[in-house]
């Protein structure tokens, strides 16, 4: 059996390292190196947004989205001695270059960006934006993803010198991407052995319909476009396939438990097909998908929709309201927003049951 070598592996999938290998078969990027003031500012637990990122700003984008940032650090919420606001003053850092570079490439991009790092997106930290999008439309969205996404953080980490290849923000330019056209690929010894949907357990009518063409397609671009190309045997690669003949390449992933998903696989069953697969095989990897519509399916990317500390904090806080009476209208307002976080909270926490069992 042979070692693997993780950190060879994480190079050779990050975005930095396989985007000029695909760049006509996948999404326009830019791929911005992260200096070491901005590095050290990102690994950091406390969540400051830098200055640049405090003035009243009107973001308008091509597609008419307007935001709105309000100076968190204005004086209009109320007085503060002149020591205080040195101390603020000092602790607000500044990344005026940096910034202006994120900036200049939202605009290239159209006006909205999808947003990772050098492996991950922020997809723990959504709750955080209006509208819990990825969609970033300026710095403001970019730099409260990045701070509140613990896998993000996690990509900011020190890394060994194998895998030391310098940290980036990429940002890619923002496509409405159906759920039902996202597809993972599983490659086992350079063979494609499955593919799952992307959002799996749920049910889109049309893959059973287009099911033949679906495998053709991404067999078509495997075999032209990454085979001979990717480095790595193992590994798994994430497509959008928008239409027929036409298949995009949207990420790579290490193979394997506690790297990638395995969604309508097993990882075990995955490893002992690869085995004993013939080589006429490889045109025909297994495909699973929901033939029938099953109601509404837990989603694990959900968890991801509301910190765990703030909903014990906010279902703590309405247990002790329960018991006041005679509350100013102030204390009601706030309630208000309990009760409505809430209810998110609950929702979330009933999909998490219904996964469990499941």
């Amino acid at each position: 059996m042979l070692i693997r070598n993780i950190e060879v592996e994480k190079r050779a999938c990050m975005h930095v390292n396989w985007y000029e290998l695909f760049r006509k078969d996948t999404i326009k990027s830019c791929i911005i190196p992260v200096p070491d003031d901005v590095l050290a500012y990102l690994r950091q637990d406390m969540l400051i947004l830098p200055k640049e990122c405090t003035n009243f700003t009107d973001v308008r984008t091509g597609e008419g989205f307007q935001t709105t940032h309000y100076n968190a650090f204005d004086d209009q919420f109320g007085e503060s001695d002149s020591d205080e606001e040195d101390a603020t003053e000092d602790e607000q850092p500044a990344f005026t270059a940096f910034s202006q570079t994120l900036t200049d490439a939202i605009e290239s991009l159209g006006g909205t960006a999808f947003l990772k790092s050098d492996w991950h997106c922020p997809k723990d930290a959504q709750w955080i934006t209006l509208g819990q999008s990825l969609c970033v439309r300026d710095i403001t969205d970019i730099y409260q993803l990045l701070k509140a996404s613990s896998f993000c953080k996690e990509d900011f980490r020190e890394r060994s010198i194998v895998n030391d290849s310098g940290y980036h923000i990429v940002l890619k330019k923002w496509r409405d991407i159906h759920p039902g056209s996202e597809f993972r690929c599983f490659v086992r010894n350079r063979s494609l052995v499955a593919i799952s949907p992307r959002h799996w357990p749920s049910y889109h009518e049309h893959i059973a319909r287009e099911r033949t063409d679906i495998v053709s397609d991404i067999v078509s671009l495997f075999k032209e476009k990454i085979k001979d190309t990717f480095p790595l045997n193992d590994y798994v690669f994430d497509v959008y396939r928008p239409g027929k003949d036409k298949v995009i390449i949207m990420d790579f992933s290490l193979y394997g438990k506690g790297h990638s998903d395995s969604l309508a696989f097993d990882y075990d069953q995955l490893d002992a097909d690869a085995l004993v697969a013939t080589i006429e095989e490889e045109d025909e990897p297994e495909f699973r998908y929901l033939p029938n519509d099953c109601g509404i399916q837990p989603i694990k990317r959900n968890v991801y929709g509301f910190p765990q500390d703030f909903r014990n904090f906010f279902q703590g806080a309405a247990s002790s309201d329960a018991n006041a009476v005679g509350e100013c209208s102030a204390e009601g307002d706030s309630n208000n927003l309990v009760n409505r976080l809430i209810e998110q909270c609950n929702l979330q926490q009933l999909h998490d049951n219904e996964e469990e069992q499941s």
